[in-house]
């Protein structure tokens, strides 16, 4: 009989570094504040906090104030400051057509940033399968150029960040398992960048990232449970749960492109494109306006929106593709909340953006009365991009802040 796996502890140094990401977080959120008003804030005793603030001030990343709070009687207490111009970190994005990325301090304000442009290794006509530097190079190159300007201008970073269009099956080495978006294969990315930089490194899904912006965002403010799905290429969902970032076994959590729409997917065997996917992907969104008889021209996003602007001008075809859609739509999302009961659920892609503002609304309207506890729809924010959650990533990491999978 196997030996049951031994209980998960925790180092003194771990605890140590979880404890100093609460003062740093209790410090960005409420300003200077006394060695006192730490201990309370935080929940962590005075000694504690007067131990972890010198470790903290050695590290560069607290100040004292020369300023003294007011006191009560006797001598008035010393303020202590997030110092967030202390250093740097690097936040990079992988999508379809280019790599971009941005040098930030740690409250996340960008102090440069850059791109480049990538194209698929060798091209669709390849005879070869690519190697991984062939894959790889403009990110390398975007990541080192980053590197060099952070150390002469701002700081050397401490900490990057790397967003990727697919699943991250393996967190240690950063296993990009499938990227379709980028035709990667395959491809560890976490160890090569660490050994490179020399910094802590994590390598994370975009949606996931989406989440995190939408978590930092003005609407995701003390919001515990959130989801924020997108509807592309692939669709996908990023999850918060109870304030963490939720990933599930391998990196499979999210992954709605998958989700089964009727009987006939189980006579269906596995593959790249899953059900849901080729019904409201972009490519299976633009076969479909094909399949409708609809004569609009353009790119992609300019045949959606002329979709929606045929709908509102009473096109018999084109408001019986759009109420289609819609209605995938709704059943995505009442699947979504059905299973997680999330406080808010945010919704982007073209078919979102597209709409003018209705699409919204219309889901919302066909889901009242039917799931078991509503949530806020929202539409993703123009901010909350995957650049956005990598740098708030970034600076936890940069913190010594452990992403905890439930």
């Amino acid at each position: 009989m196997p030996k049951p796996p031994r209980p998960a502890t925790a180092t003194t140094r771990t605890v140590a570094q979880v404890n100093q990401t609460v003062l740093l977080e209790v410090l960005r959120r409420n300003g200077s504040l006394s060695r006192q008003r730490l201990a309370a804030e935080s929940g962590l005793s005075t000694a504690t906090v007067h131990r972890l603030v010198e470790a903290l001030r050695a590290a560069g990343l607290v100040l004292v104030e020369p300023e003294r709070a007011p006191s009560s009687g006797g001598r008035p207490p010393q303020l202590i400051r997030y110092n967030a111009g202390a250093q740097t970190v690097l936040a990079v994005a992988l999508r379809p057509r280019r790599v971009v990325g941005v040098v930030t301090d740690l409250h996340g304000t960008v102090l440069h940033e850059a791109e480049r442009q990538w194209a698929p290794a060798l091209g669709p006509d390849r005879t070869r399968e690519p190697s991984a530097e062939e894959l790889t190079g403009p990110l390398l190159a975007l990541v080192d150029g980053l590197h060099g300007w952070a150390a002469r201008h701002a700081g050397a970073p401490r900490a990057l960040v790397v967003g990727v269009p697919g699943a991250v099956r393996d967190r240690g080495t950063g296993l990009v398992e499938f990227a379709p978006v980028l035709d990667w294969p395959g491809l560890r990315l976490r160890a090569p960048l660490q050994e490179r930089l020399g910094v802590p490194v994590a390598v994370e899904s975009n949606v996931d990232l989406v989440a995190l912006a939408v978590q930092h965002s003005e609407a995701g403010a003390g919001v515990s449970d959130l989801v924020a799905v997108t509807v592309g290429i692939e669709v996908g969902a990023g999850m918060v749960l109870g304030g963490r970032l939720h990933r599930g076994r391998l990196g499979s959590a999210g992954a709605l492109d998958h989700l089964m729409t009727d009987r006939r997917a189980l006579e269906r065997p596995a593959g790249r494109t899953g059900d849901t996917q080729a019904r409201i992907g972009d490519r299976a969104v633009d076969l479909r306006i094909t399949e409708a008889g609809l004569a609009v021209a353009g790119t992609s996003a300019e045949r959606v929106a002329e979709l929606f602007r045929l709908a509102r001008a009473g096109v018999p075809a084109a408001v019986r593709l759009v109420d289609e859609f819609t209605d995938d739509l709704a059943l995505l999302v009442a699947r979504t909340i059905s299973v997680l009961g999330p406080e808010l659920v945010a919704l982007g892609g073209r078919l979102i953006r597209e709409s003018g503002g209705g699409m919204l609304p219309a889901i919302e309207s066909r889901l009242q009365g039917r799931v078991p506890v509503l949530p806020q729809l929202m539409t993703i924010p123009a901010t909350a991009t995957e650049l956005v959650g990598a740098t708030a990533a970034a600076v936890r990491l940069a913190d010594g802040a452990t992403f905890i999978t439930r």
